[in-house]
């Protein structure tokens, strides 16, 4: 790709990386950015995080079934009041990372956010500002990506349309929200929603979706990726 080809966002030499998801997990940021340094935790405010759009990528290897609607990933949304915890680390980039970092988050609008450190009062400006994989829609996905066989969309999906989290990568996640504890697990618990909007993941853990999420395990290729 030319640089022109990449998003504005990762065109600088340096950049923040702002990570909400599998990426919290910094031997997971570290897969696409082995260089990585000053990682620390951050709050992202007036932003929503919730599991709204289809996993392309586990979709796409079969490790999920299609028909149970548990296919989905992490995205983020603008949202007025809402905020979570996140991580943000400091990259140098060269083209073989960008071309990483947009190979992995196929399908997101890569954008600049602002960030707040975690003690910030509400009024304070914000820390910093860094590279966040946001909410898009299918009409932006790149050219021959399309909807999985069997999916109406990759993004869309109606608040009662039953998407709920892929069952491998939303253990990953919690299992690198355990390594990690304190403030950024409870707000991955209380801060992140199902397609919905109001049913939180610690309550949908609870109704009894937990024992089941981690019981399962990624395929053998994928252990490192998918394992916290």
């Amino acid at each position: 790709m030319r640089m022109v080809d990449y998003p504005a966002a990762l065109r600088p030499d340096r950049v923040t990386v702002i990570a909400y998801g599998a990426l919290l997990s910094e031997p997971s940021s570290r897969l696409t950015f082995p260089s990585l340094t000053n990682f620390r935790l951050v709050r992202v405010r007036n932003v929503r995080r919730l599991f709204g759009m289809t996993h392309l990528f586990l979709t796409g290897a079969g490790v999920v079934d299609v028909a149970t609607r548990r296919i989905a990933a992490l995205c983020v949304e603008p949202a007025e009041g809402c905020s979570f915890v996140a991580a943000a680390f400091d990259v140098v980039l060269d083209d073989a990372q960008r071309e990483a970092f947009c190979a992995r988050e196929t399908g997101y609008a890569i954008v600049e956010a602002p960030f707040h450190g975690l003690d910030a009062g509400e009024e304070a400006p914000p820390a910093g500002l860094g590279v966040l994989c946001a909410s898009s829609s299918d009409a932006e996905l790149p050219s021959g990506v399309e909807p999985p066989a069997g999916l109406p969309h990759v993004w869309g999906w109606a608040r009662d349309s039953g998407l709920l989290p892929a069952d491998v990568y939303l253990r990953h996640c919690l299992l690198a929200m355990r390594k990690l504890g304190g403030v950024a697990e409870r707000s991955f618990l209380h801060d992140t929603t199902l397609v919905d909007r109001r049913t939180t993941l610690s309550e949908y853990l609870a109704g009894g979706a937990r024992e089941r999420v981690m019981a399962v395990r990624p395929p053998e290729s994928m252990a490192e990726r998918f394992g916290g």
